[in-house]
Formats: structure tokens, sequence, C-alpha cells
């Protein structure tokens, strides 16, 4: 999320320091003036997740664990399907819809698609993916006495927002658009939204992505590298103190010269920190204990592991599904297997139901008794083992 810079500020002695507050990474999702419901603070808490996953190696590589063994080989071939699957008349076909989907469940802790009714309104006849960082909820009692929608949205019926870009969404080309969900009852509308979120105990609208008890030390994770970046860049700048002997400003001259220098050095994005004083003369300059921060990295470096080990454990993996070497094991196929097979049962198996429901619910509404299937992709494959080669 945003970063908000404070100022201590102490009139009578002449200083000041500068940092950093995060701001509340687990927004309370609640109306708002606007006619959908904020997807967080600022409407934009996906971007932030999508920035983390960005910004954070270890992170990313768990969500991309989760996706290949959730959807990474799309539905199980079943020739019964070929035409489901295929989705004709849409742009993409279901396999490559779904691996979509699977990254925006691992990602935002849903996904969402819009389907279309054929013109007879029996049966569903194209898919398409709706990336569901798009889709807001629409608040209740946004339609006026004598619109119809008024009485579809009374009667249960969700309706949604979708914007290409949230953060623009007064300019035209971004303009939120209104669709009604998904309803077997009410079709007028050829093409509606479902949008799936897992459940989260005591969240309101949306949810929070299931490793959401480590984004602090994701966070931390994507800090200690940039603060090492920066480093490198700044040429090891060390941290320092700067001392104006010309005077004590007033407390708006103050924060303009906190203004100034926390351009150059605040925060990890510099790789050092600042100490502001300012004082009359020499003789009542304020004295300060020298203290090493010099070993800033060396500090970052011991948190190296229990970063790791939050991250594994929020997205319910081991070191071994996460590829972290365990001394003392040499990680072999047995152990990978052995591992995978867990995660499999703990927290693939519900992601590729959540999944697998929504497409059943529209072959049985198309009148198929078929059922979809999902493959997950995994270390070691059963062909693999099969012919002896691991």
């Amino acid at each position: 999320m945003d970063k908000k810079l404070e100022v201590k500020e102490t009139p009578t002695t002449g200083f000041f320091a500068f940092g950093v507050n995060k701001r509340e990474n687990t927004p309370v999702f609640q109306e708002a003036k606007s006619e959908w419901i904020p997807y967080g603070e600022d409407n934009l808490y996906p971007s932030y997740l999508i920035d983390l996953m960005n910004t954070s190696s270890k992170h990313n590589s768990l969500i991309k664990k989760k996706v290949n063994m959730s959807v990474g080989g799309g539905f199980k071939e079943n020739p019964n399907l070929t035409n489901f699957i295929e989705n004709r008349f849409g742009k993409d076909d279901l396999n490559d819809i779904v691996f979509k989907q699977g990254y925006d469940l691992n990602t935002y802790g849903g996904f969402s698609m819009a389907i279309t009714w054929n013109n007879e309104k029996t049966k569903v006849v194209r898919e398409t993916f709706i990336d569901h960082s798009k889709v807001r909820l629409a608040k209740q009692g946004i339609f006026e006495n004598g619109d119809v929608r008024k009485d579809i949205q009374e009667d249960g019926v969700d309706f949604f927002f979708t914007s290409s870009d949230w953060s623009q969404y007064r300019k035209d080309k971004h303009k939120p658009v209104l669709w009604q969900g998904f309803s077997e009852k009410y079709k007028d509308a050829g093409t509606q939204i479902i949008s799936v979120n897992e459940y989260r105990a005591g969240v309101d609208y949306y949810t929070y992505p299931d490793y959401i008890a480590s984004v602090d030390w994701i966070e931390l994770d994507k800090e200690i590298a940039n603060f090492h970046l920066s480093s490198v860049h700044n040429g090891f700048t060390p941290s320092m103190i700067i001392s104006f002997k010309g005077g004590i400003p007033t407390g708006e001259e103050q924060k303009a010269v906190k203004k100034n220098l926390q351009k150059q050095y605040g925060g990890t994005d510099n790789g050092s920190s600042v100490f502001v004083t300012f004082s009359q003369s020499d003789s009542s300059a304020p004295e300060f204990i020298p203290v090493n921060l010099n070993a800033s990295d060396e500090r970052f470096l011991q948190l190296e592991e229990q970063i790791q080990a939050n991250i594994i454990v929020a997205h319910g993996a081991t070191p071994i599904i996460a590829g972290v070497a365990t001394a003392g094991k040499l990680g072999s196929s047995d152990e990978i297997r052995e591992s995978e097979e867990m995660f499999q049962h703990n927290v693939i198996d519900a992601k590729q139901k959540l999944i697998e429901r929504v497409y059943n619910k529209i072959l049985k509404i198309n009148g198929s008794n078929e059922k979809v299937e999902l493959v997950g992709v995994k270390s070691f494959e059963d062909k693999i083992l099969e012919d002896g080669n691991e």
C-alpha cells in the first residue's frame, strides 16, 4: 500500500528525524459514496497484491507453484467435453481461461468470468475471462424505482462494475461498466458475470488471499532486496547526521528541509537514513552518541530465515515445496513427491474444487451429466515415474 512519511519535531531542541510508516495492509471493505464497494480504502487493493507478487521472489515462486499444481494442466481430457472446453464462440478455450483464473485465485483469493446465454436463454454458449482485479461489487439500492434491475437486485442477484483501470476510472476510456451477476432466473441480460471469492470469516464483500498473514514478511522481503540494491547503486553510502548551525528555523521551515532531504535519503530506496539537527552555534549543537548504522544490511540478512519461513507457512507449504534446501536433507524425489501430496491435500484440492464447481454448474445448466476435473502439474509426473526416470 502507499507509505506515509512521519515527521517528529522538537522545536526547543531544534531537530527532527524522518522514517517510513506502513499503512494497514488488511483493509476493511465497506460502503462509500460511490455506487460500488471500494476494494480497499483507495479501491486499489488488488494492485497492492500484484505489487507484492512482482517484488518478492519467495512469494512469487510460491504463487506460481500453487497455480501450476491447481490449474497448470488444464481440464482432464474427456471426449464428451471437447466442444465445451473448446469454447468455440469465445476468444479463449477453457484451458486458457482457467489458467488465468488460477492466477487470480492464488493472488487475490477470488476469480471472475462472464457467461453468455444463447438466444433462447436455455444454455450458456460462451465463457469469457474477466480479470478479477477489475471487478467491483455494486452497492445495494443504486437503482431507481421502476427500474427492473432494482427488483432483480432486491431478489438477491448481485451486480458488478468493471473498469480497465480503476486508478483512472473518471476518464471516458476507463469508465466503469455495470453488469448483472449470474442468474438462472433473470436472463434478460444476455451476458452476466460470475465472481467467486474464497470464504474468509469476518470479511464482507470481498476477501483476503490465503497468504494474508505473511504480508508484512513479504513487504520485508521486498524492502530488504530494495535496500541492498540501493546501497550498491549509491556506493554503500552510510547513514548520516546533518547539522545546521545557523539558527533554529520554524516548524514549517523544518518541514520544507525534510521534504527536500527525504527525496534523497528516505527509506530503503536510498539504503541510508538521515538525522537532521538545528542549533544556534557550535557551542549549542546537540551531542549524539555514535551508532553504527552501517550494519543495517547485516541485520537485514539475519531476518532472511524468518522471512522465508513465515512466507512459506502462510502459503501452507514446506521448504521442499518452496524449493528451499534444508540442512541435512538431500531433497530426494520421494521427499518431493510426499511433500507435494500433502500440499495437494491441504491447499490445492480446495482451490480446484472451487473452480470446478462453477464449470460443472454450467454443464448441468446445459443439460450435461459430465463433470470437468482439473489437472495440476507436479515435479514428478506419473508417466515419468512409470518409465523409471526420476
